[in-house]
């Protein structure tokens, strides 16, 4: 065990930023970030505790509940939480008094860690319900696949190919001392030619670098790079990359487009919009940053009406249950309630937008889910209802078999 000794202030810095994010279910990326923005007073080392305290403390939040309620039927939640997360981690606290206990309960609170827990929701914290659920949909796998999605999140990095190479970026990033991991080779099945991917121990104040500012790579997770590599192996040697028009239909904040404007060499036609707007606003910014040209952002409105498109991607809103490594407050606000509503929004979006294609072209459905109403039976529900579409491809990227999200993919094609 590592002993530590936690000060009054980082314990309430600790304590503000969960209280938003678990009493009023605000978003913990946010919050964290918002806060030490905001703190700038705490240096490396304090802030790197109170962040990873805090997404610990969410990820395991029903777990460490059971555990404090077989010692402390009454406790005042935040500072002992955050003593039994410490404990977890193999941590030995020198200062007890600091959480509100005394150092016989924090002996009674380490036997109580040891003990095993029988209910497997309990175990990894997911809710029941939601637990239930996902054993029934995916059978006795759900219990690996929850646990790998429990796991601490990997950070990746894409090297922008209009402005530099995987090598060229990993040697900019040893000689300014950025604490690389190295760079991997991932081999996805339904994608004929690897992804090179740079995976990172730390952000270290990346985006305030030069080099980030300046275009040269970007943030993006394994399974968001594959989406881009699986369009490009789905249309290559089938239509003329330069002359290609793509139509990101929820482009978000943008990545997907800037991957494929790479993959594309800056050539064809990438047109991206979303029906939140809010969500494009730092779109062309980031297209001028990276150097990309061929991107086009319009109102989503005004994309009802084009047509004769050769690629539509659907990057459908989802319950974002492939990301519970980043975004661990995610799995206990999903409810039925809500994956319904997102299953109707998907398939209206399939449906609403299947008639754009060109006789040539591709839909490629995508999701960062591991739900199969939100992936296989959503592309088995839209071939019923349209059958001049068959299916040519699709992959589902699961959190036991890669580092990252968990991710969908499929590609639909008009009969011929």
């Amino acid at each position: 065990m590592t002993a530590i000794k936690i000060h009054p202030p980082i314990i309430e810095a600790i304590t503000q930023c969960l209280k938003p994010i678990l009493e009023e279910g605000k978003v913990a990326d946010k919050e964290v970030g918002a806060f030490l923005k905001q703190h700038k007073q705490f240096g490396a080392r304090d802030r790197s505790m109170i962040a990873e305290s805090v997404y610990d403390i969410i990820r395991w939040k029903l777990k460490y509940v059971y555990q404090l309620e077989q010692t402390f039927p009454q406790f005042t939640y935040y500072k002992q939480l955050l003593a039994v997360s410490l404990l977890n981690r193999n941590y030995e606290i020198k200062n007890p008094e600091a959480f509100g206990i005394t150092l016989e309960e924090i002996k009674v609170l380490e036997k109580a860690i040891e003990l095993l827990i029988s209910e497997k929701y309990i175990e990894q914290s997911y809710p029941e319900n939601f637990y239930d659920f996902c054993l029934q949909q995916i059978g006795e796998e759900w219990h690996e696949w929850a646990k790998a999605l429990n796991q601490t999140p990997n950070i990746f990095i894409r090297a922008n190919t209009l402005k530099t190479t995987t090598a060229k970026l990993l040697s900019v990033l040893e000689n300014e001392q950025i604490n690389t991991a190295f760079a991997e080779t991932i081999n996805i099945p339904a994608i004929a030619k690897p992804i090179e991917v740079i995976q990172i121990f730390s952000k270290n104040n990346l985006k305030n670098s030069t080099f980030y500012k300046s275009g040269l790579f970007e943030f993006q997770d394994i399974g968001s790079q594959a989406i881009g590599s699986f369009i490009i192996n789905n249309i290559q040697h089938k239509m003329q990359i330069q002359n290609l028009s793509v139509l990101d239909l929820c482009a978000g904040a943008g990545g997907k487009s800037l991957h494929l404007s790479a993959l594309m060499q800056n050539k064809g036609k990438i047109i991206a919009t979303d029906y939140q707007a809010s969500r494009l606003k730092n779109l062309s910014i980031r297209a001028n940053q990276a150097g990309c040209q061929n991107i086009e952002v319009v109102d989503f409105n005004a994309a009802k009406n084009i047509k004769d498109l050769d690629v539509i991607l659907i990057d459908a809103p989802c319950s974002g249950s492939g990301t519970f490594r980043r975004q661990a407050d995610l799995k206990y606000k999903i409810t039925a309630e809500k994956i319904q509503e997102y299953t109707k929004i998907q398939a209206n979006l399939l449906q609403e937008h299947s008639k754009k294609l060109s006789k040539n072209g591709k839909i490629i459905y995508a999701t960062c889910s591991i739900l199969l109403q939100e992936n296989q039976l959503q592309i088995k529900h839209f071939l019923s209802k349209n059958q001049h579409f068959i299916l040519e491809n699709e992959v589902q990227l699961l959190p036991t078999n890669y580092s990252g999200d968990g991710f969908y993919m499929a590609c639909l094609a008009l009969k011929k």
